[in-house]
């Protein structure tokens, strides 16, 4: 009658999950969206040098712009991934926030890479491939979020 005591004397409480907390995480450096991000930040960077250079303000009106925005919001997401943010607020839809960001960046940089390409000198030129380089950074990380949010991939 009483013998299922003997065998389980009480229940133990289920597991609580794991504590999410804000850490450094420098692994994330190595990793493609790590990597990838750098390489945006890098050549948003080396591409606003460039046009400072150049006697055009026209088009270094629209790359500041661009430029300012890109390094803000792209440092920004960096930070929240290497600090691992994006784990403790799940809730958030990271990856289809960054997925439009990315799309909205590399045609930004399609159309002031090619604006700041007609300059015509060679400031221009450089301008051009390190645009060109951002918007395949910003392509491929578009790519990759847009796999992992409709696969349902947690954002880290």
């Amino acid at each position: 009658m009483f013998d299922h005591f003997v065998q389980n004397p009480g229940t133990a409480p289920p597991p609580s999950p794991p504590k999410k907390e804000l850490k450094f995480d420098k692994n994330y450096l190595k990793t493609t969206p790590g990597i990838l991000q750098l390489v945006e930040v890098v050549c948003n960077f080396i591409g606003f040098i460039c046009i400072k250079v150049s006697w055009s303000w026209i088009s270094a009106i629209f790359y500041n712009i661009l430029y300012w925005i890109g390094n803000i919001l792209t440092v920004f997401l960096f930070l929240m991934y290497l600090f691992h943010f994006v784990e403790k607020y799940d809730n958030i839809p990271w990856q289809k926030i960054q997925f439009f960001y990315c799309v909205a960046m590399s045609l930004a940089y399609i159309g002031t890479s090619i604006f700041a390409t007609t300059i015509g000198e060679s400031v221009g030129y450089a301008v051009g491939i390190f645009g060109f380089c951002a918007i395949v950074a910003y392509g491929i990380d578009a790519y990759l979020n847009y796999k992992g949010w409709k696969r349902g991939l947690p954002a880290q």
